[in-house]
């Protein structure tokens, strides 16, 4: 019997892979910056993640 994976954990998945790429862009772009503002980093993670998911104004 072969398991199939159910949308929901391949969407959960998805979601987290997601949200990791955004961080990593957000952070990757503050560290430029002298100083690191996490509340800054996770507001544009998020601008991130809803432009992906097809919000065209973040």
């Amino acid at each position: 019997m072969s398991e199939e994976v159910s949308s929901d954990e391949w969407d959960e998945e998805m979601m987290l892979e997601l949200r990791r790429f955004g961080l990593e862009q957000a952070l990757g772009f503050h560290q430029l910056k002298d100083n690191v503002d996490l509340g800054a980093v996770f507001k544009d993670a998020d601008r991130i993640v809803n432009y992906v998911l097809g919000e065209m104004t973040p």
